[in-house]
């Protein structure tokens, strides 16, 4: 009831210590949190994740280059990355393109590569 009166979601009916202990021991797992007591869960038909390119969902779809004079010139291969990351190597001085997660690299057209996290990382 505290918890309602002040907003907060929560989950109960589950043991957590066991889910937490499933999660480290086994990964990432597909799941879903519904708001029903008890089955059947007609109309919730679940959807694996896993199926779907979701990097090539989030990637830029062509190339951007920050700082432009920089050095030395990073490839910054596009999975999901956060702007943060770019702003990383720009405050070092770097020159940075960003690329789709599928460009072909050509390995002579930069200093470094920066191979990205995925999307949900």
């Amino acid at each position: 009831d505290r918890m309602k009166k002040h907003g907060i979601a929560g989950i109960s009916g589950i043991d957590t210590r066991s889910l937490t202990k499933k999660i480290r021991e086994n990964g990432t797992i597909l799941g879903r949190i519904i708001q029903q007591p008890s089955g059947p869960f007609i109309g919730l038909e679940f959807k694996d994740q896993n199926e779907r390119n979701l990097v090539a969902e989030v990637s830029t779809k062509s190339i951007v280059t920050y700082n432009s004079k920089g050095s030395p010139r990073i490839c910054a291969i596009d999975c999901g990355l956060k702007l943060n990351q770019i702003r990383c190597f720009i405050k070092r001085g770097a020159k940075v393109d960003v690329v789709p997660w599928d460009h072909k690299l050509d390995v002579n057209s930069f200093d470094g590569l920066f191979l990205s996290n995925g999307p949900g990382e």
